[in-house]
């Protein structure tokens, strides 16, 4: 089961907000970019909307991973794939979803520098107080929490779900009873139909199964497989 933490689950809306805002600051600094890379894969929408409201044509991407499994992180930040665009005498805007432990933004930071840009700025929708990286530009600065960002609700929520249970019991929750436990744990309220979405998304991979009761789908258990004539749970990532 994973420990409770805090989270915030943002929508679309609040996507274009939080762009618009930081695409002010930009021009507010008079930083024209004339390329926008993306750290992949948060990146990838946010440098988008920017590429938008600053008008600029050439967006590239690289990937660079520290969180694997929900609020769960890796070691140290790695670099997947360099980026393979020339981006030699320009002036860059290298672009995240947020600046977390920092790690993530300082590793593709320095890989792009190696390129010998004009000039390299940095831009994130938010910054964590926690960060060790603080980026040149950034829409807000909050408290440490877990952002769902609509670009990945349905990976996040499969992840938080599950870990309200307890893969090695027989346990069975009710939609009412998900819901309650998700405010509890992670202090997010989730609509009724996107949160059965949710449950059915689950059952497809076989980290959930339902349970019928006098014909009516009533609650959620943990998927059982059976191997060698006994049974075991799994839980695939």
């Amino acid at each position: 089961m994973i420990k409770p933490f805090r989270c915030e689950v943002l929508s679309w809306e609040d996507m274009y907000e939080y762009s618009r805002v930081l695409s002010g600051k930009i021009r507010e600094d008079h930083f024209k970019p004339d390329v926008i890379v993306a750290i992949a894969r948060g990146g990838y929408v946010p440098a988008r909307s920017l590429a938008d409201f600053l008008m600029v044509s050439d967006l590239y991407s690289f990937q660079v991973s520290h969180w694997g499994v929900t609020a769960q992180k890796d070691p140290a930040a790695k670099l997947h794939s360099p980026l393979k665009a020339d981006v030699a005498k320009k002036n860059v805007l290298l672009v995240d979803d947020l600046a977390d432990t920092g790690q993530s933004f300082a590793l593709a930071r320095d890989h792009l520098l190696k390129q010998k840009p004009r000039k390299l700025k940095t831009a994130a929708l938010f910054v964590l107080e926690n960060s060790s990286f603080v980026p040149d530009y950034y829409a807000s600065k909050q408290p440490w929490t877990w952002f769902v960002f609509p670009w990945n609700f349905t990976e996040d929520m499969c992840q938080l779900v599950a870990g309200l249970y307890d893969a090695d019991s027989g346990e069975k929750k009710s939609l009412d009873m998900v819901k309650e436990e998700l405010y509890a744990k992670h202090r997010i309220r989730v609509p009724q139909t996107k949160l059965k979405s949710v449950m059915d998304e689950l059952v497809a991979r076989r980290i959930l199964t339902p349970y019928w009761k006098s014909g009516n789908l009533v609650r959620w258990m943990p998927f059982q497989k059976k191997i060698s004539g006994s049974s075991a749970k799994t839980r695939r990532r």
